[in-house]
């Protein structure tokens, strides 16, 4: 709905000012505050934040906005905008940056498309340089996305840095995590410790949307993209080398992986524009320990990581080879090797000729699974019903030493997972349950996901498992390991991530629904078990409720579309509502299915709001389950949606109200005004009286009662006249002030029609609203 302040709109709001800077109009609303354009005395303009007002009271929070307000002024502002003033003492705290004119990367790319050749590279370097920038003044972004790249005519420049620090840290954060789905690490979806290199994933992110117009790891909800994140490979369509290369580094799931700045701005210098390989460095970094103390070295490319992967154990290959394959050769091409034509081809991806022991590995990136071979092995002891076993160390590791005898048996050849042979694959499958972030590397990976494929299905002849989660590509590894595991060993408890997911365990982990509320780091966890195909897979496992998880996903199902099929109908009959979108969010639906008593109004202190949430929450009491869970989750989802409603209808009601008084004041001073100029007028003419009686005295010799009263007529027309005139002036101003007086009350007049009509369709909509809750 039109709240009235537009050019067709009437009358904007009151005019403020905010230190210096008078706030000429709303430049937009983000999860922090609204952005004003703000204009100084001397014409200088800003784009002026005004944070949220309940931060006023937490000390903390200004204290660390100071801080890093005075930080993010050292970063250099050639290609930032750069800060102008703030004040987080203020009764409302604000800041002030160079306002930069221009679009922002996201509307560019909404209106004329992605870029392409030196325009995509000249975007590239100059938002390296400006993270090169922050992060040597000791600032991290944290919420680099298209919007906050703005197109100025001298280049692109970074906005909104140095603030989210300060939010993130505080008491008061209503957004939690700090940064935009869809552009943000895995290690900041995970609520790890952050570094600079959140910065360096997220700009490899713009990068490919810039390029392509779509995100890198797209998907319909939001539980699906953070489980792409965390998971899967990103989309990075047709995008040339170098700069694929590039960004593909930028994109590494591991923080130690990804370039810093500076030397992501140095690769793109020296990188040609477009189609043609950028140079090799000139040297590599030295190996660095990890928290753990294993030295890892970094990987030149992105596919290739020279050194032991810290996640697995070598066993008794030599220090250079990964550890889930057997080295070729050094003399041969270690991305390819041909096995001897005496192996078995299928065996090629996990290693031992039966024959020798000779070692062989096929592993190009993105190579298709090798097809079903009709010789099938035998399965391992899982497959015969009896407790599964075939894992057997080959080093110092959680299954004891190493112990003697052969390393495989019946002929199968070893799968090799965490510095462990094993040739069950029931207990690789308990494996992967127990580690999870490693089982993570390999389905999130097409190559290892292949030969993973490979063993299982032609060394193996395995046939439980299905066979899509090796010869598709996965957008959620996640749900695939969770699928092979409850395929292979649905004994097993239901585990996802490393979390229990049985009812019973869901039921703790959903008995609060603040992080999802607040958006806290555990509400990623939620997001991503709250869904009804995990629920499905975590069901295939045996439980001593049969049945109840499947149950469960149904009812979850079921809530989200009556949830949105509640807010589609307000959508389409309510007029305030046609523009809103409004996020169901299942993970607040599986609470409030799990915990029904959680399911309770939400109270955001405005008598506006609650109005609305009073109106709507009928339509949760009124409904069965799982139907009411879903109407709820809405009502949670639609509180910023009424947040704006009862902004509107306050500014359409004080307007009204304001117009309507303007009016009737108008209206008596007009009318007086009227009246006095009327009587002006009369006496003037009254005053002709006076040669009217002289006419009739001498010439028509008029009787002389008639001339005296025309007489008297005449003097009270010049009394009329005289006194008429001066209080009109006294009272209704001189004749321009009378006519600007007449231009206001038609204005207005113009007006209360259209805010008359605004009212109206608020009050409708509040009818309609109740009507629809309570049918």
């Amino acid at each position: 709905m039109d709240d009235g302040t537009g050019e067709d709109g009437g009358a904007r709001p009151p005019e403020r000012t905010v230190g210096d800077y008078r706030l000429v109009r709303s430049l937009g609303r983000g999860g922090f505050g609204e952005v004003f354009l703000g204009e100084r005395a001397d014409g200088t303009l800003a784009a002026v934040k005004l944070l949220h007002a309940s931060w006023a009271g937490d000390a903390d929070m200004r204290r660390r906005f100071t801080a890093e307000v005075e930080q993010a002024r050292r970063v250099s502002g050639f290609c930032i905008a750069g800060i102008l003033d703030a004040d987080p003492e203020a009764e409302q705290p604000w800041i002030a940056t160079e306002y930069i004119e221009g679009p922002t990367l996201q509307e560019a790319v909404d209106k004329d498309g992605p870029r392409s050749g030196v325009d995509l590279h000249r975007l590239a370097v100059s938002t390296a340089t400006a993270l090169a920038a922050i992060h040597a003044a000791g600032v991290v972004h944290r919420d680099l996305k298209p919007d906050n790249i703005m197109l100025a005519a001298d280049g692109p420049r970074v906005i909104d840095f140095g603030i989210a620090r300060a939010v993130e840290t505080t008491s008061v954060t209503a957004s939690g995590v700090v940064g935009t789905i869809g552009y943000m690490a895995p290690e900041q979806l995970e609520g790890a410790r952050l570094t600079s290199a959140v910065d360096l994933f997220s700009w490899g992110s713009v990068m490919v949307y810039a390029a392509t117009g779509k995100e890198a790891f797209s998907g319909p909800t939001q539980a699906s993209r953070i489980a792409r994140i965390l998971g899967g490979e990103p989309d990075l369509g047709a995008l040339p080398e170098p700069l694929l290369g590039i960004i593909r580094t930028c994109l590494d799931k591991d923080p130690d992986q990804r370039p810093d700045a500076s030397t992501l701005l140095n690769r793109l210098i020296a990188a040609p524009a477009e189609g043609t390989p950028a140079p090799a460095p000139t040297s590599a970094p030295a190996p660095a320990p990890d928290a753990e103390g294993t030295t890892v070295t970094p990987r030149p490319d992105d596919r290739t990581r020279v050194g032991v992967d810290r996640t697995r154990v070598a066993g008794d290959a030599p220090p250079q080879v990964d550890p889930t394959r057997v080295a070729p050769p050094a003399t041969v091409d270690p991305t390819r090797v041909a096995p001897p034509a005496t192996v078995d081809p299928t065996r090629a991806y996990t290693g031992l000729a039966a024959q020798d022991g000779a070692s062989a590995s096929v592993s190009a990136p993105g190579a298709p699974p090798v097809p079903h071979h009709s010789g099938a092995a035998p399965s391992g002891p899982y497959h015969s019903g009896h407790q599964p076993v075939g894992a057997q160390p080959t080093g110092p590791g959680p299954s004891g030493p190493l112990p003697s005898g052969p390393h495989h048996t019946g002929g199968v050849p070893p799968y090799h997972f965490g510095g462990v042979r094993f040739t069950d694959p029931g207990a690789l499958a308990q494996a992967f349950q127990q580690d999870w972030p490693s089982a993570l590397r390999v389905f999130g990976d097409a190559a290892e996901r292949a030969a993973l494929g490979a063993w299982i299905i032609d060394d193996l002849g395995d046939t439980t498992v299905d066979r899509a989660l090796f010869r598709r590509q996965t957008t959620d590894a996640n749900l695939a390991i969770a699928s092979f595991v409850a395929q292979l060993r649905p004994d097993l408890p239901p585990v996802f991530r490393g979390r229990p997911a049985s009812v019973e365990a869901l039921g703790e982990l959903f008995a609060d629904p603040a992080p999802v509320l607040t958006g806290a780091p555990l509400a990623n966890e939620m997001a991503l078990l709250a869904r009804p195909d995990v629920l499905r897979v975590m069901g295939n496992h045996h439980s001593g409720r049969p049945g109840a998880l499947h149950q469960l996903a149904e009812h979850l199902g079921q809530a989200e579309r009556a949830g949105i099929a509640f807010h589609e109908r307000l959508r389409n009959e309510l007029a305030g509502w046609v523009s809103t979108r409004v996020h169901v969010n299942p993970a607040l639906v599986l609470a409030f299915l799990l915990h029904p008593e959680r399911a309770v109004p939400p109270n955001d202190g405005d008598k506006a709001v609650a109005e609305w949430v009073d109106i709507l929450w009928r339509k949760v009491e009124s409904a069965p389950v799982p139907d009411s869970a879903g109407h709820a989750a809405m009502v949670y989802g639609a509180v910023p949606t009424l947040r704006e409603l009862a902004r509107q209808r306050r500014h359409w009601e004080e307007r009204f109200a304001s117009v309507s008084a303007e009016h009737d004041t108008l209206l008596n001073r007009v009318g007086l005004q009227v009246h006095l100029t009327n009587a002006v007028r009369y006496s003037r003419w009254a005053i002709l009286a006076l040669p009217g009686s002289l006419v009739l005295e001498y010439a028509l010799d008029a009787p002389d009662w008639i001339v005296g009263l025309l007489a008297v007529i005449s003097v009270l027309g010049l009394i009329g006249a005289i006194s008429c005139t001066a209080a009109r002036r006294v009272v209704c101003g001189t004749p321009a002030r009378r006519a600007h007086r007449v231009m206001e009350l038609e204005h207005s007049n113009a007006q209360l029609p259209q805010l008359t009509s605004g009212v109206e369709r608020i009050r409708t909509d509040l009818a309609q609203a109740r009507r629809i809750s309570e049918g």
